[in-house]
């Protein structure tokens, strides 16, 4: 039987817990709202903005590490910094800087960079990187046949290219050569010469399905056929290796002279043997030789070095010669390309670093490359969902105005009423009229008289494309909406670009042509800038302490610089002359003396030390200090400046929320 007083007593216990329960969610209830209350709090207001403290906590953790000076990281500090950016920009506005074409242009410019990532699908370019990056670790070695057809090709045409392909597939399946089939069939010219043989390929070395068709057909094994922009292909896959990588050469070139002479290119052959004898000898360095002899102006005065490269980059000889040189140093024997006679030599080989050095710049040609369409396409079926397009007008109307004049590049756009008339909506929000999508042909009219039987088929393709187009076109105009942190973003970025212009207008450059400015300036602080007693010391290397011994000598006899630079000019000397101050510490090591040369060991070699002169305290001409001047200026300008703007933009602070905040930060 239930024990009653146990019933009660479990109730009772459970009503407290529920009790306690709601208090605790309350309270954390009221903690977040009093979070989000603190966030939103107005930490101060410039000239009738008000700034909250979620604004200025954002700037100041984001920017804190990359302070140098470490009072600027003090939050009082950096409350003075705020406020001066916050006046400055206010400045801005109020002066409409936002409103300048060139800062207007550069922003848009930076929105269409920023907006890349935000035009795709992260997930599929995201795999399409790490796919690129898996392929970059190898090379294919390839041959291909192509039956050629124009992606727009009318479909008789489009069929009569797939049975072609289809029938030269089913040969080589029963056993043709593949080689053979290549030269007969292939509308690749090379074909003729090279039976479809590509020789070894690299990722985005070829459009990507070609390439996927390599990467994905085993070693002597033939793809299906398929299409291309080129059209239909097969693809044999001769051998597959590891990826060589790039690597960095330098070449010397004796090249064949334009000449009808029969020994043209015998003298190129000629010269360049006698160059490498000098090399097999160790007459000379193949950086000297190259500097002097190598007709290949641009990599001469680089001693022959030429920029790093892989695969495919280079003519083939010239590539086999230089990736079958094994060790850095080795010296190739010469050899001749259609250019002339070359000698290489392997300066450095890079094989394929780690994915975090080359991410972004697979990234960048991964959007580059026809590959980003399948991440367009992922992102289209999204952004369709969340925008719906709803179709008001009908094509009908569209295939009744394209005249037979459409494919012979002299169709007008018509003028009759329904032209302004809505096609369709995007969200409900935009209309998209008849003349959108006429100016949209208009723009694409062909020159092909036959295309007229397929008109249906190539404004229903046309319309497709144009629909993509013009969600693509709302959904980035609607970015900022969309994505709260791209909007922050912009407005960073607008707000540098405001600040960067106002204030080379305001300081910058005012410090630079206000040349009157400048002079008047440094005329009330030129005592600023009295120059200290300096020291202008003479130091001489030489290689051995007997020469330098001599050197002293010399110098204490009173010989200037140039009298011992060409006296012991034999014994290879540097010399230089540097001007220190009197309490450098290097001065006071030595304890230099007029007329008085100091010698002393360093490392393998000694050092000659003769006081020239000693420069006494002085008031600097503008030109010797201006840089330091002109700087100071532009505090000054600076300065000046904020103080208007503080008469000009009231600045109220809430004190209570300030030292709220303050004791958070201050340690």
């Amino acid at each position: 039987m239930l024990n009653l007083h146990l019933l009660i007593k479990t109730i009772s216990s459970l009503k407290y817990f529920i009790m306690k329960s709601y208090i605790i969610i309350a309270f954390l209830l009221l903690a977040t709202g009093l979070k989000a209350q603190q966030k939103n709090a107005v930490l101060m207001d410039i000239n009738g903005h008000p700034v909250t403290v979620q604004e200025f906590e954002n700037m100041y953790t984001k920017n804190i590490d990359l302070v140098q000076d470490p009072a600027q990281k003090d939050i009082d500090n950096y409350r003075q910094l705020f406020t001066h950016y916050k006046l400055e920009l206010e400045d801005a506005y109020q002066k409409k800087y936002d409103t300048f074409p060139q800062l207007n242009k550069e922003l848009q410019s930076y929105r269409r960079d920023l907006a890349k990532k935000y035009l795709s699908d992260n997930d599929i370019i995201n795999h399409l990187v790490q796919e690129a990056y898996r392929r970059m670790k190898t090379d294919v070695h390839v041959a291909h046949i192509l039956i050629q057809v124009a992606p727009d090709a009318a479909p008789q045409d489009t069929l009569v290219a797939y049975k072609k392909i289809m029938s030269i597939y089913k040969k080589i399946k029963k056993g043709a050569d593949f080689g053979q089939m290549a030269q007969q069939y292939s509308d690749d010219p090379s074909a003729k010469q090279n039976k479809g043989d590509l020789d070894y390929i690299n990722v985005f070395h070829t459009v990507y399905p070609f390439e996927t068709a390599a990467y994905q057909t085993p070693v002597g094994q033939i793809s299906k056929p398929f299409r291309t922009r080129f059209g239909y292909h097969i693809v044999k896959v001769l051998d597959k290796r590891p990826a060589k990588g790039q690597i960095e050469v330098a070449h010397i070139l004796a090249l064949n002279k334009k000449s009808k002479a029969k020994n043209a290119t015998e003298d190129a052959k000629t010269r360049i043997y006698k160059i490498y004898d000098k090399l097999k000898n160790k007459q000379d360095s193949f950086e000297n030789l190259a500097r002097k002899f190598s007709d290949d102006k641009n990599s001469a005065k680089r001693g022959g070095r030429l920029r790093k490269f892989g695969i495919r980059a280079m003519i083939p000889p010239f590539e086999k010669a230089a990736f079958s040189l094994k060790k850095e140093g080795d010296i190739s024997q010469p050899f001749q390309t259609k250019y002339g006679w070359h000698i290489v030599k392997l300066l450095k080989k890079y094989p394929v670093p780690p994915f975090s050095q080359v991410k972004q710049m697979l990234q960048r040609k991964v959007l580059r490359d026809e590959r980003s369409k399948m991440g367009k396409e992922k992102l289209l079926q999204k952004i369709t969902r969340e925008f719906p397009i709803d179709m008001i007008g009908n094509l009908k109307t569209v295939y009744r105005h394209i005249t037979d004049q459409f494919f012979v590049n002299k169709w007008q756009i018509p003028e009759d009423k329904t032209v302004n008339q809505t096609l369709f909506t995007i969200n409900k929000d935009q209309k998209i009229t008849y003349k959108d999508f006429y100016q949209y042909l208009y723009r694409r009219q062909s020159h092909n008289k036959t295309a007229k039987n397929n008109k249906t088929q190539i404004i229903n393709r046309f319309f497709k494309r144009f629909k993509k187009e013009k969600l693509f076109n709302y959904y980035n105009h609607h970015l900022e909406d969309i994505y709260p942190e791209f909007a922050q973003t912009m407005k960073e970025y607008k707000n540098g670009l405001m600040l960067f212009k106002i204030k080379s207008d305001m300081v910058w450059n005012k410090s630079v042509q206000d040349t009157l400015g400048l002079q008047k300036y440094f005329a009330q602080h030129q005592q600023h800038y009295k120059l200290p007693v300096r020291y202008d010391v003479l130091t001489v290397q030489a290689n051995d302490k007997k020469t330098a011994k001599r050197i002293s000598k010399a110098l204490s006899k009173g010989d200037k610089q140039k009298t011992i630079a060409k006296k012991f000019a034999a014994e290879n000397i540097l010399l230089k002359e540097k001007t220190y101050l009197k309490n450098d510490d290097f001065i006071k090591k030595h304890n230099l003396k007029i007329n008085k040369p100091v010698i002393y060991k360093d490392g393998q070699q000694y050092l000659v030390l003769y006081l020239v002169r000693i420069l006494p305290e002085s008031l600097p001409a503008l030109k010797d200090v201006k840089g330091e001047v002109t700087n100071d200026y532009q505090n000054a300008l600076e300065q000046q400046w904020l103080d208007a703007l503080k008469k000009a933009y009231p600045i109220k602070i809430n004190e209570t929320v300030w030292q709220q905040l303050r004791k958070k930060y201050k340690k």
